[in-house]
């Protein structure tokens, strides 16, 4: 026994000796090895899966001590994935070098401005300002040639250093040559259709023709995917001279107020010529426009119009709805008979479903999309069958269009703790940061890749005006010949090339306007909407805080108001706390035998603690987020009541509540009802009782969100749904169609209710169950000695029995389906449009995806009040109610 702890004493000593002399060795080899600064960047900046440039590759090898690290952050999905981003920078772990839209990041406070390595306007290059004769800074908006650090900088087209400019100061570097939006098109389809590449549609009109040339007759399909994005919708719409996005400028010398398009080159008045690049400008949004309302009609056209085709021209006719009653249409100076089952509704499809692309060629001629050029896809579809085609403009006097949707670089905020402990180190850090961020950007790299591609055999696929400059002259004839047609185009001006739409809180305004009209329109419960209508609401949002704030003078003007009712809401809250208060002091329990000594409450402090630190802090740091222009990083200053206000004018609030109050209602109403008839039916069951309430007990013990996303998949707008699956099986002999459940407004409320309803039920049906066990027989034996039938049973004798049960889960399930969202979140993220878009939703949107917490948290605080207003009628209620202990069997 000695010796046993002798050796295991000698083992013990030895494997601490020897992990002690690890840990020396490998400290001597750190300090042999000078630890290298990480330099973290997002995926887009540095792929791991891709082989880095010589250029980057030299630039690390001539500054050792840095490296480069893959930052990742919190990960958030779908709508919500530039949260990401948000949230680390919140924590001051944010990336050095990352990506995105940069006017969105700027106004969250997440980027360091790059002036002191560019410049900035009103100061010249050596850092003196740049002053007019009166003596003022002599700014412009912009940062003109002699005020630039960075020669490169004027290198970059006017357009996209008008991007990355925001009043007077540089925060952006364009990664890459960006993407380039256009039709992608498939070259055995258009052939045999009779469509020649080289001549493509010249106009909407024509283009519609070619949807309709190209349709599937066999299967009675579209052959023409038709996507609800934004990033296809705005190069169609510069297609008619018009933008998203509209400048005013004010003359100086006639006071006459010019509009002009976002990225209008020539800001002169076309009526004096006058030069209005200097004059005032104000931002708006034109989004209930001539040519956003042109577009949408496009839009509705090419999925709703009904057409027939031509048996002897094989041209399609479009028909009125005269034609389609009459049966009979005038073409060519022929009367053209035709059955009801020759009219065709629409010759495109919006592409719910993914693998669209892989689809080219095949049943798909068709399909706007984006990528860095055709190399993107050569890996998915046969390379000698694709191509890509302008959007074609609105008439043949428009030029057609194709759009370039440049990703930006940033760095991050926080590169200026970094780098070490004293100033110049981290001016040295800063610095190294820069010089990577601009040869990331570089054409440099860029051609780089470039030539790896011809190496690669990808030439064919590129632009040819990149493989003339980089001397590849003989790869240009490998091109096919339309594809070099539309890149000369694209160099002589008779093809626009536009970027994306970039002005005011695009980012946030062009997921909404596909939610709410290009998706509806698209989708089967597009064919009667209102789109005019549905402009005319997402102009009013945009002008109130979605693209651009509310003016300062509505604010003003509402501020008297908004003080004396916040006064009298204090009051009110005040007076409910007293209320409250005295309800619950009004009967002091006797305290004899009570221990009154300290321990109980040395005892509470912990929970206290806890209680006050993830509980009441929050709470009441979100309040003073809700008084505050909150920014994730920077200064959030102190506004007061104008979030309130601005909630308060903005009709989306009305609807919310609106939509919260009538999901709450359906939600508490089935969830009530379903688990007590259930409880009723499987405690009257003679049989198999335990399998039936195991039966439906399952769904509990599922994962809520495998259980959402099975409904999501049953829930399916196309016919292979299950639900639409079902139906056609069933009702198929009466012409049943599919349903897109969750497109169409009537129907998706419903939707996003019942998987919660069948989840839950089977638990609550039993905590039913336990309580029917309680209601004595005699009160049943009575009921039916006074003739009572099944109903009357119920209605006196069980339900008054188990009501205090009801009450207490009825109180709790308000509640938790006012902040409620997880199937919608899911389902529908709050469409179509704005049908199933309840306060927790919108809540979660301003949060994480609008980034406009201020917002959130006031929307926050309004549910918050709402729900202490109801909580406290519906506890007077249970102060009312007599509880027993339940005696059963």
């Amino acid at each position: 026994m000695i010796r046993k702890a002798i050796t295991f004493g000698l083992n013990w000593h030895s494997s601490w000796l020897l992990l002690y002399i690890l840990c020396l060795c490998s400290t001597v080899a750190d300090a042999a090895e000078e630890p290298r600064q990480p330099v973290r960047v997002t995926w887009a900046i540095s792929d791991p899966q891709q082989r880095q440039p010589t250029v980057l590759r030299e630039y690390f090898n001539q500054n050792p001590n840095f490296a480069l690290q893959l930052w990742t952050g919190i990960q958030i999905q779908a709508a919500g994935a530039d949260a990401s981003l948000a949230m680390g920078m919140a924590a001051n772990d944010g990336p050095d070098i990352f990506h995105g839209e940069a006017r969105h990041a700027v106004s969250q406070g997440l980027v360091y401005s790059l002036a002191e390595w560019i410049g900035r306007d009103g100061y010249l290059a050596d850092g003196t300002p740049k002053l007019r004769p009166d003596g003022t800074l002599d700014r412009n908006g912009r940062i003109d040639p002699d005020e630039v650090r960075w020669p490169d900088w004027l290198d970059l087209p006017e357009a996209v250093r008008q991007a990355a400019t925001i009043d007077g100061e540089p925060w952006a570097l364009p990664l890459g040559s960006g993407t380039f939006v256009g039709i992608l098109f498939s070259r055995s389809r258009l052939e045999a259709a009779g469509l020649d590449p080289m001549h493509p549609p010249k106009s909407w009109d024509e283009f519609v023709r070619w949807c309709r040339l190209l349709y599937n007759y066999d299967r009675r399909s579209p052959a023409v995917a038709m996507p609800s994005d934004s990033w296809v919708a705005a190069p169609f719409l510069a297609t008619t001279g018009d933008s998203v996005l509209v400048q005013e400028r004010t003359s100086p010398s006639t006071g006459k107020v010019y509009v002009f398009g976002e990225q209008e080159p020539y800001l002169v008045a076309y009526d004096t010529g006058e030069n209005l690049s200097e004059a005032p400008v104000v931002w708006r949004t034109n989004i209930n426009g001539k040519g956003s309302l042109a577009l949408t009609q496009l839009y509705h056209q090419l999925r709703w119009a009904p057409w027939i085709r031509d048996a002897l021209s094989g041209e399609p006719i479009e028909l009125s709805e005269k034609n389609i009653a009459d049966g009979y249409v005038y073409y060519a100076d022929r009367r053209i008979q035709f059955n009801p089952t020759d009219v065709i509704i629409g010759c495109v499809f919006p592409p719910i479903e993914g693998l669209v692309t892989e689809r080219l060629g095949r049943d798909i001629a068709l399909y706007p999309l984006y990528g860095s050029d055709l190399t993107q896809f050569a890996h998915i579809i046969n390379p000698e069958d694709l191509g890509m085609l302008p959007f074609p403009g609105m008439t043949e006097d428009h030029k057609p269009v194709l759009q370039n949707s440049i990703v930006y670089a940033m760095i991050g905020k926080d590169v200026v703790r970094r780098g070490g402990n004293t100033e110049e180190e981290r001016k040295a850090f800063r610095d190294f940061v820069w010089g990577l961020m601009k040869r990331v950007c570089s054409q440099q790299a860029r051609d780089e890749q470039l030539r790896q591609q011809v190496a690669a055999g990808q030439a064919r696929f590129l632009n040819p005006n990149d493989l003339r400059r980089l001397g590849f002259d003989d790869y240009v004839k490998e091109s096919p010949p339309d594809y070099r047609q539309l890149w000369d185009q694209i160099a002589n001006g008779e093809i626009r090339l536009v970027l994306e739409p970039f002005m005011g809180r695009w980012v946030l305004f062009r997921s909404s306007w596909e939610r709410e009209v290009l998706d509806i329109v698209l989708r089967p419960a597009g064919r009667n909407f209102d789109y005019h209508q549905a402009l005319n609401r997402l102009q009013l949002d945009a002008d109130s805080g979605l693209m651009f704030d509310w003016p300062q003078e509505t604010i003003d003007r509402h501020r008297p108001l908004a003080r004396v009712i916040a006064t009298l809401f204090a009051v009110a809250i005040a007076f409910l706390l007293i209320l409250f208060s005295r309800n619950m002091l009004r009967r002091k329990p006797s305290r004899s035998g009570v221990y009154r000594g300290f321990l109980p409450w040395v005892m509470l402090i912990p929970a206290i603690i806890l209680l006050a630190m993830w509980s009441y802090y929050p709470l009441l740091r979100g309040v003073y987020m809700a008084l505050q222009d909150y920014q994730i990083g920077g200064e959030s200053a102190f506004v007061g009541l104008d979030n309130f206000i601005k909630v308060f004018l903005d009709p989306n609030f009305y609807h919310y509540i609106r939509t919260t109050f009538r999901f709450v209602f359906w939600s508490v109403i089935l969830s009530f009802v379903t688990p007590i008839i259930l409880a009723l039916f499987l405690t009257e069951i003679p049989r198999a009782q335990m399998f039936f309430r195991t039966l439906f007990f399952l769904p509990q013990m599922t994962s809520g969100l495998v259980v959402t996303l099975m409904w999501k998949e049953m829930y399916m707008g196309t016919a292979d749904g299950t639900i639409n699956r079902l139906f056609s099986f069933l009702f198929g002999w009466l012409g049943f169609e599919p349903v897109d459940w969750l497109g169409n407004p009537a129907t998706v409320m419903a939707c996003v209710i019942i998987p919660v309803v069948w989840m839950g039920a089977g638990l609550s049906s039993m905590i039913y169950q336990a309580a029917l066990k309680s209601v004595p027989d005699e009160l049943y034996e009575a009921a039916n000695l006074d003739g009572a039938g099944l109903i009357g049973k119920i209605r006196h004798v069980t339900l008054p029995t188990i009501m205090p049960l009801i009450l207490i889960n009825f109180v709790g399930a308000f509640i938790a389906t006012f902040q409620g969202m997880a199937t919608i979140f899911l389902l529908t993220f709050g469409g179509p449009g704005k049908e199933t878009m309840v306060m927790a939703m919108a809540i979660w949107q301003e949060a994480y995806v609008n980034l406009r917490f201020s917002i959130a948290t006031t929307y926050a605080c309004v549910l918050g009040v709402a729900l202490i207003g109801f909580t406290y009628m519906q506890l007077q209620i249970l102060n009312r109610v007599d509880f027993r202990q339940a005696k059963g069997d």
